[in-house]
């Protein structure tokens, strides 16, 4: 099984700074996601520039294709050594984790990855070997569904140092309070705001060093399949619908002739409206067996779009029935929504009256993709 990987990620900066001194960059691509978590000497704005500088060179030195090895052996060259406390100016944390489950960890000077499986802490193995003088932990492991990753900082194990934990909270305890609360209804940013806000109760919201959680969860991935408008062909109806039917996931038909295209070839299903979903703006759900989400079509994907383009997100929607939001929450709950797109023209959307983005479903649907996509969601567009 081909794995996802969901990732949250929260900061926080110390007490009286401005700028946090740790830098977090991750990259999604076509089989694999890349992190690289670095934590400046100090804080502040130094820090930042430094922290800042190791993430980024770990990312282009990954876009080439360099080696884990080779990404550290040129980290270790390049990052500046503090002549007064001989110390590196910046750690880091690097990781790749590939869709087929392997993961490959590097950590200099920096807190352990910690992997979770059902809810319980997991050792991971790990090598150690010299690099330009450093001390370099290498760590390669399998992942499973439902397995959890965090990557922290040291503000987050050394919360509460001189308070409530004399000497920090510790790395131990850190991994009993994720055990406690890796629930797998929970998202990963969701965890990741959680372990961010006991540290800062733990600071009594002065934190005393700069904070940094990065928490990945390993999962399937999530897909969502929209139906919107009749093929140009007609006599391709059947054939269309064959394909979105047997696409994985979630379904949702946005628009009425659609609806009945696919009831009808659903084997003559009834198509219920909803009239207490309707809006002043936005008409109607109804419901159909076999599809999760059928909604009208322009209008509620216009008015989809007009929501993401506004910045709003699901607990923005979450009490709303509307059919606009329930499209919103649909996408946004989702890794990679794959649109089909019927090219058949509807006389109605002609009508000179009507707003100039009425005039064609397909742009309408390249906005909301393109929304989507600033919200790291996987896009694609089908034409029938």
């Amino acid at each position: 099984m081909r794995l996802f990987y969901e990732w949250g990620t929260k900061q926080l900066e110390k007490y009286g700074e401005e700028l946090c001194g740790d830098n977090v960059a991750i990259a999604r691509h076509a089989d694999s996601v890349t992190l690289a978590l670095s934590d400046g000497l100090g804080s502040g704005v130094k820090a930042n520039i430094l922290s800042i500088l190791t993430t980024r060179i770990v990312m282009r030195l990954m876009e080439n294709e360099l080696s884990l090895g080779e990404v550290v052996e040129t980290l270790s060259k390049t990052l500046p050594v503090c002549k007064i406390r001989k110390l590196a100016y910046s750690t880091f944390a690097i990781g790749q984790f590939f869709s087929e489950g392997r993961a490959r960890v590097v950590e200099f000077d920096t807190p352990w990855v910690i992997l979770l499986r059902q809810r319980k802490s997991v050792h991971v193995p790990y090598k150690e070997r010299q690099i330009e003088g450093k001390t370099i932990r290498e760590s390669e492991f399998q992942l499973k569904n439902g397995d959890w990753m965090a990557f922290v900082s040291d503000g987050v194990i050394n919360a509460g140092i001189g308070g409530i934990y004399p000497l920090g909270w510790g790395f131990d305890q850190v991994v009993r309070f994720l055990e406690e609360h890796c629930h797998p209804d929970l998202s990963a940013q969701q965890l990741a705001d959680k372990l961010a806000q006991a540290v800062r109760d733990l600071y009594c919201d002065k934190p005393g060093d700069d904070v940094s959680v990065v928490i990945i969860k390993a999962r399937r991935k999530l897909i969502a399949t929209v139906l919107t408008g009749p093929p140009a062909d007609r006599s391709t109806d059947q054939a269309v619908v064959a394909k979105f039917t047997q696409r994985p996931g979630f379904l949702a038909v946005c628009g009425g002739t659609s609806a009945k295209i696919v009831a009808h070839h659903l084997g003559g299903k009834s198509l219920e409206v909803d009239l207490a979903t309707m809006k002043s703006d936005v008409p109607p759900l109804a419901r159909l067996e076999g599809v999760d989400l059928t909604t009208e079509g322009i209008l509620t994907l216009t008015k989809t779009n007009d929501l993401l383009r506004t910045g709003a997100d699901k607990e923005m929607v979450k009490f709303d029935t509307d059919g606009a939001s329930a499209l919103l929450r649909l996408c946004l709950d989702v890794d990679h929504i794959h649109f089909i797109v019927g090219l058949c023209v509807n006389p109605a959307h002609q009508n000179p009256e009507l707003p100039g983005q009425l005039a064609m479903k397909l742009t309408v649907v390249r906005g909301i993709a393109d929304e989507l996509r600033k919200r790291g969601k996987e896009v694609t567009i089908e034409t029938v």
